[in-house]
């Protein structure tokens, strides 16, 4: 449990936070697949988002956007200091 912990959970560590934001950002981008597969009654975050922008832009869609531009920009920072670290 120590090696991995120690050893293997650092090397893999890039690996997993790289797959998360692959991940996040193909989920946000299928907004045209998903509005062809879900069924009715069913909203996830990017087609609600749509479905608001085409009604008008509320408050509500300017601050869901301004939450994922902060999270991305404090995930750069923190990338950006890590690999910063490592290098020095």
């Amino acid at each position: 449990m120590k090696a991995f912990r120690y050893i293997t959970l650092p090397l893999l560590w890039p690996g997993i936070i790289a797959g998360f934001m692959l991940a996040f950002v193909i989920s946000l981008d299928d907004v045209v697949i998903t509005e062809f597969v879900k069924s009715g009654g069913q909203d996830t975050l990017p087609t609600y988002m749509l479905g608001q922008i085409r009604r008008g832009t509320t408050p509500e869609v300017n601050a869901i956007s301004t939450m994922f531009l902060l999270l991305s920009l404090l995930a750069v920072t923190i990338f950006f200091f890590i690999n910063r670290k490592r290098s020095s």
